[in-house]
């Protein structure tokens, strides 16, 4: 089977005029999933493209915060990881240097407390293009009656035929 990436769609189709949106039906949860997941497969190439787009813009808004609130969660992760392979050699440590241990404690405590801002900063930046994506694709009209409008384009299988492969 041979996976075909969705084409970029033009930004007059990804954005139209307003009537190309369609109220939240939540009633049937399956159809509305089916939805979605149409929309998703129909515009992923522009959601990617969005998505580098809004993170790009927040780094450069606050270029220090997401730097910052990035290496902080990458070193929280680390730092569990590490300690729950190392839970012995943290313990004789804790035993052996109460004090430095205390000590050691209290200032990645202040650390961490002041980078909070900066760890919310990156972590605004990455869940806000999720959030677009997911509001876009839960409002916008079914894709499938619509088609390319460069006719150069090879044909692609249509959103619902996509679906069926990929289930």
């Amino acid at each position: 089977m041979e996976v075909q990436e969705s084409p970029l769609w033009p930004w007059d189709n990804f954005f139209p005029r307003h009537d190309s949106f369609m109220q939240l039906g939540l009633g049937d949860m399956p159809k509305w999933s089916h939805h979605v997941v149409s929309n998703l497969l129909y515009y992923q190439t522009n959601y990617v493209v969005l998505a580098a787009a809004v993170v790009s813009f927040m780094g450069f808004l606050h270029p220090l915060n997401v730097l910052l609130g990035s290496a902080m969660v990458v070193l929280v992760f680390v730092g569990f990881v590490w300690v729950s392979y190392n839970k012995d050699i943290l313990g004789r440590f804790k035993r052996q240097y109460r004090t430095v241990f205390m000590a050691a404690i209290m200032l990645s405590r202040y650390f961490l407390i002041s980078c909070v801002g900066a760890v919310m900063v990156f972590i605004f930046g990455i869940t806000l293009p999720l959030l677009l994506t997911f509001i876009h694709a839960s409002l916008r009209w079914d894709p499938s009656s619509l088609e390319p409008l460069e006719t150069s384009t090879p044909q692609h299988p249509s959103v619902h035929q996509r679906i069926l492969v990929a289930v």
